[in-house]
């Protein structure tokens, strides 16, 4: 149960209280006090009146007092204390109880309260039966569900369309696609609500056809309808499809522009996240928390620092700040664009912080190579009490690799086991692999490929393949390059940097062993190279061999120069660096 405050020390607080109230207040002051109150000091000054006025022996007041402490406040603590000095708690009194844990998003405490609700022979009403399937839609139980579903059947609260409405979201949360529609189609007065929980439970369950038929076929449609179909076709990566139905909505919500925004932002898509941000701005709409989290997420993707800066501007204006995640977002936008500096001061200005917090800007210094400085922000995150996790580890073991430390990676590898309880994945080996690359102990990173607990990806083994091409290691091993070729199907990288490492040295009779199995696997480098630039708030993406762009002449001549320049000052190409073209 939650902790319950000691009554000396609360009665003390409600004894000094001065209070307007000079005399007995009728139920309905004391009902229309409550609902001005928000917070739990305002409340206890009520509370205290309550008390002295002997009102709050009265079921009906207490339960008031409770559910204002619950829902109001959100302060189930004193709550319970309340509730718990009920002599009888009726119907009401539980439900309250039961709704309270759910706003303070315990779903496990809310469905305890159920079974201690029966237990005591209290009967359920409609509203009891609401938050119940609530909470067992928040923490899905078939069994569970199934149960309270016969209770329904039983007091005959089926045929109301609010609990089927409950019942059919209860059994898509399930993962029970087959029994939410059986209760849908049973459904005569469904309303748009049913159709929607329907929408949204199908995409859950991965169903998109069945879920885009059930919109094609809605008698009507709401903005809600809208919504779901957006952002379920956006969650399977179909931004797409997503785009055009926002398109086509006939009115737009916050919800609907931050559902298309994250789309956008999620499946990598930045550049066009910050058009419709900017579209919506000239639209009139003013973006909530969520919407300048995505743009923050989308600026740190393209390192556009401009755009981030000018939305760090418009939080301190419209004062957006002091939400841990809006924070983190900031922290994480200034370090990807390479502003560490700026990102410490975010960091360190952060009432709270949270894991999510410490991550970023250890991920920030180790991705720009400020390695000593990200492990000694480790140790503080330790002596803060921060539990690390397993992202915490890719970016402790990245700053490993950036100061080349072989002893400190493997002290920190095997560290995460033995102390925190963190099984590596394979994004763990690849750092490992890299740290070992980096020093040329490819052996060693070979070997360690060979004995990890799970298959090897492409990237780890691009990342050996590229340390024996810097290295100049060619004794690659029939194993390694079989190993290779089982994986990769459509992205042909690996195969082309392995062909360049026999190029380099002069083993033609390889390279044309890999372009005859390259030809054969229908592989070929479909995207290009790019880099790109931020330029009065406009983000340059420059592809390889781009000989389209406008300024190409104008680009390639500064380049030109850049060589020379380059060559002046001494500067010389290792061959081994140099990248053949699998046409040539």
């Amino acid at each position: 149960m939650p902790h319950i405050p000691l009554f000396s020390s609360f009665w003390r607080q409600i004894t000094t209280v001065t209070t307007k109230f000079k005399s007995k207040s009728s139920y309905h002051q004391t009902l229309s006090a409550l609902r001005s109150c928000k917070s739990t000091e305002d409340l206890k000054k009520i509370h205290a009146q309550l008390i002295i006025t002997g009102q709050i022996k009265d079921t009906l007041t207490a339960t008031k007092m409770v559910e204002s402490y619950a829902v109001s406040a959100r302060n189930i603590d004193y709550a319970f204390w309340v509730f718990v000095g009920i002599d009888s708690p009726d119907s009401y009194s539980w439900t309250t109880m039961i709704r309270g844990f759910l706003e303070a998003k315990n779903p496990e405490k809310a469905l305890e309260f159920y079974g201690l609700m029966r237990k005591r022979g209290v009967e359920s009403n409609k509203f009891t039966f609401l938050f119940v399937l609530k909470a067992y839609g928040l923490r899905p139980s078939y069994q569970g569900g199934r149960i309270v579903h016969g209770k329904l059947a039983k007091v005959g609260f089926c045929s109301d369309v609010f609990i089927r409405n409950a019942l059919i979201h209860m059994y898509l949360k399930s993962g029970s696609i087959g029994d939410a529609h059986l209760l849908f189609d049973e459904t005569p007065n469904s309303n748009v609500v049913t159709w929607n929980t329907m929408i949204v439970g199908c995409f859950g369950c991965g169903d998109t056809d069945r879920a885009r038929r059930l919109f094609d076929e809605m008698p009507e449609r709401n903005i809600g309808s809208w919504n779901a179909i957006v952002r379920g076709y956006s969650m399977f990566g179909h931004v797409g499809i997503a785009r055009s139905l926002f398109d086509l909505m006939p009115e737009r919500d916050l919800v609907s522009w931050g559902s298309m925004i994250s789309a956008y932002v999620q499946n990598g898509r930045a550049a066009e996240a910050l058009e419709l941000f900017k579209e919506m701005m000239l639209a009139g709409i003013s973006p909530d928390s969520i919407i300048i989290t995505s743009i923050l997420s989308a600026c740190a993707q393209m390192g556009a620092l401009e755009m981030g800066k000018w939305i760090h501007a418009y939080m301190k204006k419209n004062k957006l700040r002091n939400e841990i995640f809006l924070d983190t977002a900031l922290v994480d936008m200034y370090a990807k664009c390479g502003c560490i500096d700026t990102a410490f001061e975010v960091f360190n200005s952060m009432p709270q912080k949270n894991l999510c917090s410490w991550n970023a800007m250890l991920s920030g210094l180790a991705i720009h190579g400020h390695g000593f400085a990200a492990l000694e922000l480790f140790k503080k995150m330790e002596s803060a009490g921060v539990g690390p996790n397993d992202i915490t580890f890719v970016a402790v073991l990245s700053a490993c690799s950036h100061i080349g430390s072989v002893e400190e990676g493997w002290k920190k590898f095997n560290q995460m086991d033995k102390e925190f309880n963190i099984t590596p994945k394979v994004e763990h080996y690849g750092c490992m692999v890299d740290i070992l690359c980096r020093q040329g102990l490819l052996s060693e990173a070979k070997e360690l490929i060979r004995t990890m607990p799970m298959e090897p990806n492409v990237v780890l083994w691009g990342a050996l393949l590229n340390a024996c091409k810097v290295h100049g290691y060619t004794d690659i091993g029939e194993d390694v390059v079989g190993s290779i070729r089982k994986l990769v199907s459509e992205d042909g990288g690996c195969l082309v940097l392995l062909s360049n490492i026999f190029a380099a040295k002069n083993q033609w009779s390889e390279v044309e062993k890999l372009r005859k199995m390259m030809k054969e696997m229908g592989i070929e480098k479909k995207i290009p190279g790019y880099s790109s630039i931020e330029l009065d708030n406009v983000v340059h993406e420059f592809f390889a061999e781009d000989r389209l762009r406008a300024k190409w002449s104008e680009i390639s001549a500064v380049i030109e120069r850049l060589n020379t320049h380059l060559e002046v000052e001494g500067y010389e190409v290792n061959p081994l660096l140099v990248l053949y073209s699998i046409e040539d």
